[in-house]
């Protein structure tokens, strides 16, 4: 009879239990208040989704391994979960930089103040500043001329759409979201000047473009019957806002051929990324101050822009010149 009471009385949750749904709840809550102010920041929700996975990995290891809160973690506490992130998890090393960046956000938008002394030790240190510096491949003019020629040559409606984007990414070095961005509005079209109003640090800046790319610019754009102020430069076969991801993959297939019959080494790593990368390389090359280079790609801080000075391609370039002159 006790047998069957047993299976017929509704037993209460243990205490380990309830504590666990505790630690739930204060992990969502914060997951949850990080969010939000991320939304009030103009983050995409893509971008927010993507990341809260990862903070989730590191509440959870905070609440139910170490079982303490964030705001109570020592420079030992992170030392362990990156560790952790290693030796457990597998990360790769790009991957681990991800969170670091990652919680440095969070620890900043939710105001505590004990990731800040493992952070400075960091970067002392230098335990993260090798993946900050590891970038695409800086692109160069021959490369670049390479790469256009053989979109020209190739069958398709859109390759002088695609050519005159690469030409105006290429003098002004901007993301390729912003130029897909640009409206008739925004746009000189008689001097070549364009006005950046929706970009990923959330501040405007001004951008101009060669004589030669203008006239291409114009030529491309003189048969556009959409071409009202609010109306985009840059258009899909559909007429709406060209998808950044457009270009990129066209960009991405002409690389890999041109690597497949050795016109572009197989160890160089180029996306359309490159050609900001190369801007920012040439600039500085030519003489241009790192300050005024900051400004013009729109770097929130100037170690982003010393990157670029310390480039390989731009130390190659150097070495070339010192050694004509010698």
């Amino acid at each position: 009879m006790d047998d069957i009471a047993n299976m017929i009385l509704i037993k209460k949750d243990s205490g380990k239990h309830q504590q666990a749904d505790v630690k739930k709840l204060e992990i969502d809550n914060l997951v949850e208040e990080f969010s939000a102010q991320r939304r009030f920041d103009g983050i995409k929700d893509a971008t927010i989704d993507n990341d809260n996975d990862r903070i989730k990995v590191f509440l959870r290891y905070s609440y139910y391994t170490l079982n303490k809160t964030p705001d109570t973690l020592t420079d030992k506490d992170y030392f362990a979960f990156f560790t952790y992130l290693k030796r457990e998890r597998n990360c790769s090393d790009n991957t681990v930089n991800k969170y670091f960046k990652l919680l440095k956000v969070f620890y900043r938008l939710m105001k505590y103040s004990n990731f800040n002394d493992f952070v400075t030790e960091s970067k002392e240190r230098k335990r993260f500043s090798r993946f900050d510096i590891k970038h695409y491949d800086a692109i160069d003019e021959d490369t670049l001329n390479t790469i256009l020629k053989k979109l020209l040559e190739a069958n398709g409606d859109t390759k002088i759409r695609d050519a005159t984007f690469m030409r105006l990414l290429w003098d002004t070095g901007c993301r390729v979201s912003e130029v897909c961005n640009l409206t008739y509005s925004a746009s000189d079209l008689n001097k070549g000047v364009f006005k950046l109003t929706n970009t990923k640090t959330k501040q405007d800046r001004t951008v101009v473009c060669s004589k030669e790319t203008l006239k291409l610019l114009n030529y491309f754009l003189q048969h556009d019957s959409k071409n009202a102020p609010e109306d985009y430069l840059f258009k899909s076969g559909r007429g709406a806002k060209m998808n950044k991801y457009t270009l990129s993959a066209r960009f991405r297939d002409i690389v890999v051929e041109l690597k497949k019959n050795g016109t572009i080494p197989k160890n160089r790593w180029l996306v359309i990324h490159s050609l900001r990368h190369g801007r920012a390389v040439d600039l500085l090359g030519k003489g241009v101050p790192i300050d005024v280079v900051k400004e013009y790609l729109g770097h929130t801080s100037i170690e982003t822009t010393l990157i670029y000075s310390h480039s390989t391609d731009r130390k190659n370039k150097m070495l070339d010149q010192i050694s004509k002159i010698l």
